[in-house]
């Protein structure tokens, strides 16, 4: 429970301070909400900049990401238990989905290639399967 509120504060915190300074701004932050193997991913885009928290399951701990898009790719920083590096998350074309490449800054010459992916939460379910793959979403 502790893990699902400080997950909580901190997509507060970085969407108040996304919005901090833009009073006659319209507001541009975009919010979605995926799935992945490994649990769920909320993600925030600001033009062309990406913040979000995902939520490891097997460890019950919380990770980050941070990054700028071109196009329909963005490359950033990951942090989460396991350590920290870069990431290379590739939606398609709705932003419906995507594929994740990452490494970790102990083994930077190690990519995790097509490895982690995720789907736009369909429901208010805690799992769904799609293209043959389990999506965990809590």
């Amino acid at each position: 429970m502790k893990l699902k509120t400080l997950f909580f504060c901190f997509i507060c915190m970085f969407h108040f301070a996304a919005s901090f300074g833009q009073d006659k701004k319209e507001n541009t932050v975009i919010s979605k909400n995926y799935c992945t193997e490994i649990g769920r991913f909320d993600l925030l885009f600001d033009n062309d900049e990406i913040a979000g928290a995902y939520y490891l399951i097997p460890k019950y701990a919380l990770g980050g990401i941070w990054g700028k898009l071109s196009g329909k790719v963005m490359t950033g920083r990951w942090q989460d238990a396991d350590g920290e590096g870069d990431i290379i998350i590739t939606f398609n074309e709705d932003f419906s989905f995507f594929t994740a490449d990452y490494r970790g800054d102990d083994e930077p010459e190690k990519w995790y290639k097509d490895s982690w992916h995720g789907s736009l939460r369909p429901n208010n379910g805690k799992n769904f399967e799609s293209n043959g793959k389990s999506y965990r979403c809590e």
